[in-house]
């Protein structure tokens, strides 16, 4: 295995054991090193795009395992569920099966067609990979006291 084979695999596995969730905090303190990966040409959109993906579908498992959870006092519909649009995706790109579906809580008059209608985007993954390329900056706040 090469230098460049163990960096990517480094560098991809690092990214699948982080939550979609803090990708863009992820960005930010691994910006330097993805870069220069990636204008190097040892990472590239569809490598980028197919780990995301992945960690869509997974984020996706992990709102349908808590929307359909026994124990729950109180239902979470599915545009209640953490990312809504990581849901949709996910069921527009069948990785939910026929029986999972039906136990899915729409509410608002959803069906599982038009959730995806409404939810799924498109372009969610190479958005994803932009801002994982290009994070956006965590904004400070200052907070003013006059008793400080």
């Amino acid at each position: 295995m090469s230098l460049d084979d163990a960096i990517k695999t480094d560098v991809i596995e690092d990214l699948k054991n982080n939550s979609i969730l803090i990708l863009n905090e992820y960005a930010i303190i691994n910006n330097e090193t993805l870069t220069l990966l990636y204008k190097n040409k040892i990472i590239d959109d569809s490598l980028i795009e197919k780990v995301l993906e992945e960690a869509v579908f997974r984020q996706a498992r992990v709102d349908y395992d808590k929307m359909i959870a026994k124990k729950r006092p109180n239902a979470i519909y599915a545009d209640h569920a953490g990312m809504p649009e990581y849901l949709a995706y996910a069921l527009d790109k069948g990785i939910f099966s026929k029986k999972e579906i039906e136990q899915i809580p729409f509410d608002h008059g959803y069906t599982a067609e038009t959730f995806i209608k409404h939810y799924n985007r498109e372009d969610l993954i190479s958005n994803l990979r932009k801002n994982l390329l290009n994070p956006k900056p965590i904004p400070v706040l200052e907070y003013g006291c006059d008793l400080c």
